[in-house]
């Protein structure tokens, strides 16, 4: 539901169509915290391109930082993102703390 409601909030800033469409579009969110939590991965199926993410993240922040998981403390500040039509966190392997 957290994420539907990010989803709605990144369509509703969506900017002019583009050359390379997708299924969605990725956005990892660079995150500063207390907890080290160095960033978020949000997907969103309405948006098609780069172009339409780059132009819509930054006015939906706000509604993405208030609808993140209760793990991500609510101090967190975005300190950069970038936009992606695969999945950033694909590959990687956690490391235990």
């Amino acid at each position: 539901m957290k994420h539907a409601v990010s989803a709605l909030v990144l369509l509703l800033f969506v900017a002019a169509c583009a050359e390379k469409e997708a299924d969605g579009v990725y956005v990892e969110l660079s995150l500063d915290n207390d907890a080290d939590i160095g960033s978020y991965v949000v997907f969103n199926p309405n948006l098609k391109t780069i172009e339409e993410c780059e132009a819509s993240v930054e006015g939906a922040i706000p509604s993405i930082l208030a609808n993140m998981p209760p793990a991500i403390p609510r101090n967190s500040k975005v300190t950069g993102w970038e936009c992606s039509l695969t999945n950033p966190t694909e590959g990687k392997m956690e490391t235990p703390s």
